[in-house]
């Protein structure tokens, strides 16, 4: 089978997909662009994210007999507008990570979307990717995201802060990885001011931009922080609970659905009580149980009509 996959954001999680259908015996033809002999040369065109690509071929071309068009939405496509964009007369198939977000993009776009056959696939892990953290238990917490509201790095520091303020004794560390583009620049401002006015939380803070690869630096890290106010998903908190490390994850919509009642904290002084000895072995096992890649890849082959 052919397979198109465009992707103009270069999504790490559709490089897997695309691995996947290569050792299934599928001629697979990535771009960052849409063009019209793509689709038209194809068995399938699977577009990873709801964005222009889609938007421009939904209404400059007509779709292609014998070609199924599948196109996922990530959660910044259903809340920024994205779907509301798209002909979706183009489409074969919507897919949605997660059912708050199915749920929200029904509300968000109503008829536009309304007779969309829609599919929900959640997302999936290669643990063979990520191998298990057995270093003894420290005291180096991990953070990872974007230094925009979304993600909340300022709720992460008040998670931080608090815990240090509770145990000053032990040697307590947050690793912030990040991009290094704020946004909006007074959440910047307003995020530094409160470092800055805390030597104590700032004394132990290391923020870190790039790393070679997140398998090894997670291997020095103990705990993961996830405090991002709206997720589709959030890989970030497969990716530590695979290597064994113990993900603290903010209630937020849709939070209880994906993840253990145990992992999830409501208020920053419920999070500093899970800072605790755990086994790394159930965490991977969790991921194993509940998002293994070929789950969902079975998933996506059953929409592609392969057997």
């Amino acid at each position: 089978m052919k397979i198109t996959v465009i992707d103009s954001w270069n999504y790490k999680f559709s490089q897997r997909m695309m691995d996947w259908w290569k050792a299934e015996g599928h001629e697979i033809t990535p771009s960052t662009s849409w063009g019209p002999h793509l689709v038209e040369g194809s068995d399938v065109t699977y577009y990873p994210e709801v964005e222009n690509n889609l938007k421009v071929a939904s209404h400059k071309s007509e779709k292609p007999k014998g070609t199924t068009i599948i196109a996922e939405a990530v959660d910044i496509d259903i809340y920024a507008g994205h779907l509301g964009a798209v002909d979706w007369s183009y489409v074969d198939h919507l897919v949605f990570m997660s059912k708050h977000m199915q749920e929200f993009a029904r509300k968000k776009y109503g008829a536009k979307i309304a007779d969309m056959p829609q599919t929900l696939v959640p997302g999936g892990m290669n643990l063979d990717e990520w191998t298990l953290r057995e270093r003894p238990l420290g005291y180096n917490v991990a953070w990872i995201g974007r230094l925009w509201i979304p993600k909340d790095v300022f709720g992460a520091l008040m998670v931080f802060h608090e815990l240090i303020n509770q145990q000053p004794n032990r040697p307590w560390q947050l690793f912030l990885l990040h991009d290094n583009k704020w946004h909006p620049e007074w959440y910047r401002n307003h995020t530094m001011a409160y470092v800055e006015a805390n030597p104590q939380l700032e004394a132990r803070i290391t923020w870190v931009r790039r790393v070679p690869d997140v398998n090894m630096w997670l291997e020095d890290m103990d705990y993961l922080l996830q405090t991002g106010q709206k997720e589709a998903l959030g890989y970030v908190n497969l990716e530590a609970a695979a290597k064994g490390i113990r993900p603290i994850i903010r209630n937020t919509n849709g939070a209880l659905d994906l993840w253990p009642r145990e992992w999830i904290f409501d208020l920053v002084s419920e999070a500093v009580t899970m800072f605790k000895s755990y086994d790394p072995q159930q965490y991977r096992d969790w991921v194993a149980d509940h998002y293994p890649l070929e789950k969902r890849m079975r998933a996506f082959d059953a929409l592609m009509g392969i057997s």
